[in-house]
């Protein structure tokens, strides 16, 4: 199957283009392969730490009412204008995002695309940015309520060819990545390509960018720092491949403050890497270390930082570290299905046993604990199906399913004080907030926006 990709790229490398009805681009079969010899140095003196994630340890899974003597403050909702990334933040991480709250639907956009993937979906100026399982990107004015371009960097002849892309914006221009092994800049004000690379390898993970540095990661587990000003590769770190491939692609979350970027990847590797000096603080390995990396698939869900705080969340654990030098604050042993919030004092988590948690973040006491589905009425229950993503929004917890179920919850509690299907075409998105109002795509591939 890796050979199969590695002779698709190649054939690709020759024969990609843009669309031509979009006027950006006519040719690309000019575009060499870009060198992956490492260009500065990164010395790494830094022997992994293993690290015991209760493998033998029994998942927890009890109901906990919060002592009587407490009351959980959340700091206040944040207002923001913009989702420029997945996972809108460079921390991966919201604390608590500011929401009128009405849960009305103001907004219902007309198809925008034929794809059957989970929408990718960025907010920029009043605009979404998507695209196709062809590998068409598309700019939607949420202000028109219609698409304003659309452009494709692929030929037809690759079209039965499933894209996947990773975006992101900044300063106007959107970069994006696929599972070709391409890279690409656009400027999104003047329509036009500004450079394209292609690597090689096929890219796995989110986008992050700090100065003039943006970081990536192919399918072998290979961090790159490209030049966002013309796609050169300023550095990169090989860490362990695994041949196996789980839905969990390789992860980056950036503390700005300490100059820090964090890497997990598919091998079960959390990386610390300081990309001013471009250095190794630290890695942790979650395998044992007599274990293959072959033999076993790693999951988690993505990174989550809030101040010093890092928050891991595998198969069968949440661990909390020390961002600085990568010591344990506190492990919990529960398998969370969903990516966890942290706030100021607390990190909220949401178990395959459809348990609602909240963790104390010095201690790593729980603090209150809730079988969410044990309030609901067995109508409900049934057509709610699985939950995909968790948020705070005014200071409540929010789940939302797939079927399209919005619960509203007490974050003293976990109790459930308000549910609404909004969407009847369930949810095939992240959920976004930006500017008080909340937007997902559903599975018809309609955006909708509610107040």
């Amino acid at each position: 199957m890796r050979n199969l990709i590695l002779i698709v790229a190649t054939t690709i490398i020759v024969s990609c283009s843009f669309d031509n009805k979009t006027g950006i681009w006519k040719d690309i079969s000019d575009i060499e392969q870009e060198t992956q010899e490492t260009k500065s140095t990164i010395e790494d003196n830094t022997s992994p730490r293993y690290e015991n994630i209760f493998t033998k340890n029994k998942i927890f899974n009890e109901e906990k009412k919060l002592s009587t003597s407490l009351n959980l403050k959340l700091e206040a909702p944040t207002t923001i204008n913009s989702w420029p990334e997945t996972y809108g933040t460079k921390k991966n991480n919201f604390s608590n995002l500011s929401y009128s709250g009405s849960r009305v639907l103001i907004s219902k956009s007309k198809k925008l695309s034929k794809s059957k993937h989970k929408s990718n979906l960025l907010i920029y100026e009043n605009n979404l940015i998507s695209y196709d399982h062809k590998g068409k990107i598309f700019i939607y004015s949420l202000e028109k309520k219609k698409k304003l371009f659309e452009f494709n960097f692929y030929k037809k002849n690759f079209k039965s060819f499933k894209k996947k892309i990773y975006m992101i914006i900044e300063k106007n221009i959107l970069y994006a990545a696929d599972n070709l092994g391409y890279m690409y800049a656009i400027d999104l004000n003047k329509k036009r390509i500004i450079w394209a690379k292609n690597f090689g390898i096929p890219f796995r993970s989110n986008i992050k960018i700090v100065g003039k540095q943006i970081f990536i990661a192919s399918q072998d587990n290979v961090i790159f720092s490209v030049n966002v000003e013309n796609g050169d590769i300023n550095w990169q770190v090989s860490s362990s491949i695994t041949f196996l491939k789980s839905d969990f692609i390789n992860n980056f979350s950036i503390d700005e403050i300490n100059n820090n970027l964090f890497f997990i990847n598919t091998s079960g590797q959390l990386y610390s890497i300081n990309y001013a000096s471009q250095k190794i603080n630290w890695v942790l390995n979650f395998k044992e270390s007599f274990s293959s990396s072959d033999t076993d698939l790693f999951l988690s869900q993505p990174i989550v930082i809030k101040n010093n705080i890092l928050v891991v969340s595998t198969g069968n654990a949440i661990i909390s570290y020390n961002t600085l030098n990568g010591t344990r604050n506190w492990d919990f042993p529960s398998n969370s299905i969903l990516k966890p919030v942290i706030t100021k004092n607390y990190t909220y988590i949401f178990s395959k046993n459809n348990l609602l948690i909240c963790i104390e973040n010095i201690t790593g006491e729980v603090l209150w604990s809730k079988n969410i589905y044990s309030s609901l009425s067995n109508k409900i229950q049934s057509k709610i199906d699985k939950f995909v993503e968790l948020k705070i929004a005014n200071s409540k917890l929010i789940l939302f399913s797939k079927s399209g179920y919005f619960l509203s919850l007490n974050h003293n509690s976990g109790n459930v004080e308000y549910i609404k299907k909004i969407s009847k075409n369930g949810i095939n998105s992240e959920i976004a907030f930006t500017n008080n109002n909340m937007f997902l795509i559903d599975r018809n591939n309609k955006l909708l926006e509610f107040n």
